[in-house]
């Protein structure tokens, strides 16, 4: 009897001591669709972010000033996308959408603003100056979205097998 009480004690006290480290205080979800809603509502402001920091009728400074915007919103982003834990074990999306934040990440912080000052540069140059600059804004703004199109298409490629794997539709826009 007493070799019982003590051995239903320690138990008791492992399983709260085990339960009590290993909480994970990152935000967890019970619905599959909650969870892929909340990574693409976060890639769709990206997104946003991105159009509005390529937007030149806005003026360069600007559109400067919305990259840095874009760079701020990625890194709450990614905080975001690490505060989350994997659904039922599988982090294939949120790892990808991480992946996609530090791709518009550096596209903020590096290759529009090389655009932008490329286009700026053409903006202020002679005619005879911007024939020469024309092929090196056109090459620099398609290898832009270019990348951007691989990088989406990998969200959306993990995000189609983590739908099926997980079995809900994905609303097409």
């Amino acid at each position: 009897m007493k070799f019982g009480f003590i051995f239903s004690v320690a138990a008791t006290v492992l399983l709260t001591v085990s339960c009590h480290f290993n909480k994970d205080n990152r935000k967890s979800f019970d619905d599959v669709v909650e969870y892929n809603d909340y990574i693409v509502d976060h890639i769709n402001g990206l997104d946003s972010a991105y159009i509005l920091a390529l937007a030149t009728d806005s003026g360069i400074d600007v559109c400067m000033k919305k990259c840095d915007l874009l760079v701020d919103l990625c890194d709450k982003t990614t905080a975001e996308f690490k505060g989350i834990q994997p659904y039922e074990g599988d982090s294939s999306l949120t790892m990808q959408a991480l992946a996609y934040t530090q791709f518009m990440r550096n596209n903020g912080e590096k290759e529009i603003k090389k655009l932008l000052k490329l286009i700026d540069t053409y903006q202020k140059a002679s005619f005879e100056e911007q024939a020469d600059l024309v092929n090196e804004v056109q090459s620099s703004a398609a290898k832009i979205d270019k990348q951007y199109d691989i990088e989406i298409n990998k969200v959306d490629a993990v995000q189609q097998k983590f739908s099926q794997k997980h079995n809900f539709k994905i609303l097409k826009k």
